[in-house]
C-alpha cells in the first residue's frame, strides 16, 4: 500500500447502544470538530507500555512534542513526562489538524519521523486519524482513542453540525465521570437539551450527593478512580422508593459484550461504549425520558 493511500481509507466502526428491553445498533456518520466549537471532540492518547492517558479537547491546530522550558514552549500534547527526549521526540514533532469533516495528523519535519499504524508519514503531508489508530512519535507509541465525538446524519452536508433537540424541562441530571473534558462535553450536551446538570468526578462525591436526594437521571462512567461504577449503580437502585426509577446511562471505554451485560445486570438502563456520539447521548435520553420529549 502506498503511504499516501492512508488518508483515502475510511473504515466505519459500528457503535452499539443497548437497553434492557432491546439492544440497538447504529452506524453513525462522523463529523469533525472545529466547525462545532460548542461540542468539541475529546481525544485520548494512551502511552503504550504505561498506564498513562493524555486527554485533550480538539482545536484546529494542535502540536505534539516535548516542552522546552528555556524557550518557554509547551506543546498541546506534551510527551516530556514519558521520556520524550530520549525517545527521539522533537519539540514540535507532529501536528493534529482538524478541518472539514476529518481529524488528520502530519509530521512536522521531525528528525526521527512519525508513523501511523507502522506506516512512515511523509513530512508535512496530512493523514486521516481514526479511533483505534497507533501513532508512533519518534520511538514513543501512542494509541489514539476518541472519547466524545460530534455526529451528524447528513454526510453530504457542507457544514456538518449536531442539532440538539429540547428534551428536558429543567430535570436534574448527575454526571459521574472522572475525566473533566468528557464530563464537560456531556454537561454541555445535556444542558443544550434542557436539563440541569451536576458533575461529580469520583464515586465518593456522587454517593454523598445521591444520599441527599436522587437526581432525575444519571450518566455514569464505568471505571472511576475510587469505585467501580457498577457498585454505584447498585446503590442507586437500593435508594429508590417504591414506584421510583432513576434512568442510568453507563458509559465506558470497555465495549465488550461482557461489560455491557454486567452494567445492565447492575441496573443500568443503557450502555454507551466510547467514543460516545452526541446524538447517541441525546437518543438515550429521548428513549429513557420520553415524557419530556
Amino acid at each position: 500500500m502506498a503511504m499516501n493511500d492512508l488518508s483515502a481509507i475510511d473504515k466505519e466502526k459500528t457503535r452499539h447502544l443497548g437497553s434492557v428491553q432491546q439492544p440497538i445498533t447504529t452506524t453513525p456518520t462522523r463529523a469533525t470538530g472545529p466547525l462545532d466549537e460548542v461540542l468539541p471532540w475529546v481525544i485520548e492518547f494512551r502511552v503504550v507500555g504505561t498506564p498513562s492517558t493524555i486527554q485533550v479537547r480538539v482545536s484546529e491546530f494542535m502540536t505534539i512534542g516535548r516542552s522546552d522550558p528555556e524557550k518557554n514552549f509547551e506543546p498541546d500534547v506534551n510527551l516530556s513526562p514519558y521520556g520524550a527526549h530520549v525517545q527521539g521526540v522533537s519539540r514540535r514533532h507532529a501536528i493534529i489538524v482538524a478541518k472539514g469533516e476529518r481529524i488528520s495528523v502530519k509530521d512536522n519535519g521531525s528528525a526521527n519521523g512519525t508513523r501511523l499504524n507502522n506506516n512512515v508519514l511523509i513530512p508535512h503531508q496530512e493523514y486521516r486519524l481514526r479511533h483505534g489508530d497507533e501513532l508512533t512519535v519518534g520511538q514513543l507509541h501512542l494509541q489514539v482513542l476518541f472519547a466524545v465525538v460530534p455526529l451528524v446524519k447528513d454526510s453530504q452536508s457542507k457544514t456538518p453540525h449536531t442539532v440538539i433537540p429540547k428534551l428536558g424541562n429543567g430535570q436534574h441530571v448527575l454526571i459521574v465521570e472522572d475525566d473533566p473534558d468528557v464530563a464537560s462535553v456531556f454537561g454541555m450536551i445535556l444542558e443544550h437539551a434542557g436539563f440541569r446538570v451536576t458533575v461529580m468526578h469520583n464515586a465518593v462525591a456522587a454517593l454523598g450527593f445521591i444520599s441527599q436526594k436522587l437526581p432525575d437521571a444519571i450518566v455514569l462512567d464505568l471505571m472511576l478512580p475510587d469505585m467501580n461504577g457498577l457498585d454505584l449503580a447498585h446503590y442507586v437502585r437500593k435508594q429508590e422508593l417504591p414506584g421510583q426509577h432513576v434512568p442510568v446511562v453507563v458509559v465506558s471505554g470497555a465495549t465488550g459484550g461482557f461489560q455491557m451485560n454486567q452494567a445492565l445486570k447492575a441496573g443500568a438502563d443503557m450502555f454507551l461504549g466510547k467514543p460516545v456520539g452526541v446524538d447517541e447521548l441525546v437518543r438515550a435520553f429521548s428513549v429513557l425520558m420520553p415524557q419530556t420529549a
